[in-house]
């Protein structure tokens, strides 16, 4: 399919959810953050009620198990035979997203137990729909999600695309989490990984926080009642009003930030609602080097000059867009450098990024 008949199919709302998802896989440093994020918000936007994911291994022989997510009312037992008999045929599943077909047996009605009244649990079989998503690196990994039900459901496009989508993600991901565990040094690794997140978190309505990041926690530290306070006034706002998306600015200590407020999953009510939070820091690159640049004792006409040649103006150039002679700009540069301890543009471009 092609990237228009792509946008044909996801709509606005889609691309929003999967960004979040995004977002929330690349601050994910455990298997049980992964598993959350999986089970809170793609099984939800794709209408699946299972996933299980593992890694070849023996030489492209046998898929060893690493994580399952099992949300359906099939019973443990049920779902432990599932999986064994997925992970049987798993290993000559080669392509990188590929639809199958199956149906999980229940010997008897004490093989799963009653765990709602619905007529379905007294069917000898459940249908199984699952896509799988397959990792071309020689660490192969593989994701299954699934449907499982009474009725044979279809994968629409819709849902393929979404997994499309998503498919880098969801692997690097887990690749990533793979080789913290078995570093040889994870505490290092973990410092890390922990010390380059983003400023995320993901909380309930009533105020629960299902995840959040270590730069997050770091951020807020000193004004985390007053911050969750304010969050949970919007999230009310938000909800009463079934709005998908809002914006707001926040000041933590002397920094302003953008704080984007996104609904993961709601019931049909709007109740029971989980919201995604990502904070930017709301600077003005321009402004910061022009800040830098006048704190040096720069003249104003030091300072037009200064800021054109940090734009990649020549010399004869600034002299064109300002009217002065070449050597009056020459001069000018000659003093701007002397003042800022330097002696090139590229030294010059280097001081003011430090």
């Amino acid at each position: 399919m092609n990237q228009e008949t792509a946008t044909d199919v996801l709509t606005s709302k889609d691309y929003q959810i999967a960004l979040v998802i995004i977002k929330w896989l690349n601050n994910c440093q455990t298997r049980d953050e992964f598993n959350q994020a999986v089970q809170t918000a793609l099984l939800p936007l794709i209408d699946c009620n299972g996933a299980f994911y593992g890694r070849i291994a023996g030489g492209f022989h046998s898929l060893q198990l690493l994580g399952s997510i099992n949300q359906s009312n099939c019973c443990p037992n049920g779902w432990n035979r599932f999986l064994a008999s997925t992970l049987a045929i798993a290993s000559n599943m080669l392509s990188s997203i590929s639809i199958t077909n199956s149906t999980l047996p229940c010997q008897s009605n004490s093989d799963c137990q009653q765990l709602t009244a619905d007529p379905f649990r007294q069917q000898p079989h459940h249908n199984c729909s699952f896509i799988t998503l397959f990792d071309d690196d020689q660490s192969a990994y593989q994701l299954f999600f699934c449907r499982l039900d009474a009725q044979h459901q279809i994968f629409k496009q819709r849902d393929i695309e979404l997994l499309k989508l998503l498919r880098p993600i969801l692997l690097q991901t887990l690749r990533f989490i793979m080789f913290r565990e078995e570093s040889i040094h994870p505490r290092q690794t973990l410092k890390f990984w922990s010390d380059n997140t983003e400023p995320v978190i993901v909380i309930r309505d009533d105020g629960a926080v299902l995840f959040q990041s270590y730069t997050f926690t770091q951020l807020i530290e000193r004004e985390k009642q007053s911050f969750h306070a304010t969050v949970l006034t919007l999230m009310q706002f938000v909800q009463c009003n079934q709005i998908g998306e809002y914006n707001f600015l926040s000041k933590l200590g002397k920094r302003l930030y953008e704080v984007k407020l996104t609904l993961v999953c709601a019931d049909a009510n709007y109740q029971q609602c989980i919201y995604f939070l990502h904070l930017n820091r709301v600077a003005c690159k321009i402004g910061k080097i022009f800040n830098r640049l006048n704190r040096t004792g720069l003249t104003n006409r030091e300072l037009e000059i200064a800021t054109l040649i940090y734009q990649g103006n020549s010399p004869k150039e600034i002299a064109e867009e300002i009217s002065l002679s070449y050597h009056t700009v020459r001069n000018h540069i000659k003093s701007i450098y002397s003042k800022l301890g330097v002696s090139t543009r590229s030294e010059m471009l280097v001081k003011l990024a430090s």
